[in-house]
């Protein structure tokens, strides 16, 4: 089965850049791009699949208007478990705050730090390692 990515970040030039890599990479995959943190939560409250294996990946910028990244982890806490446990969070970010990868790599959401520009190399690893 392929996996969904979801991609919320404020940049349209990124959420492009995702899009075109993750459909060069996996062009049997589906891309749901949010520029609008809001909306790519409410996508992801309604985010849900039969099965219990985790169907999607989540590229999560962190420094958005509004609701940071951070604030978008907090809400999906809030979650039902087989919603939660869908969706595979990366945060993919340009920070370069070792605070903002250690907040990342100690959230029991947060699979993993990306640093942006998302690559077909950053990419594969994620692919391979968590096969659908």
């Amino acid at each position: 089965m392929a996996r969904d990515f979801i991609v919320i970040d404020d940049d349209r030039i990124n959420n492009m850049i995702c899009s075109k890599m993750i459909g060069l990479t996996v062009p049997d995959s589906e891309t749901q791009t949010f520029i609008l943190p809001e909306e790519g939560l409410k996508y992801l409250q309604s985010y849900q699949k039969a099965n219990i294996q985790p169907n999607a990946v989540l590229f999560l910028d962190i420094n958005m208007p509004v609701l940071s990244g951070w604030d978008v982890l907090e809400k999906m806490e809030q979650l039902p478990e087989n919603q939660k446990n869908s969706i595979d969070v990366y945060m993919l970010s340009s920070s370069v705050d070792q605070l903002d990868r250690e907040k990342a790599d100690n959230h029991p959401l947060v699979k993993g730090y990306i640093s942006k520009p998302l690559t077909r190399a950053k990419l594969l690893p994620y692919i391979i390692e968590n096969p659908a």
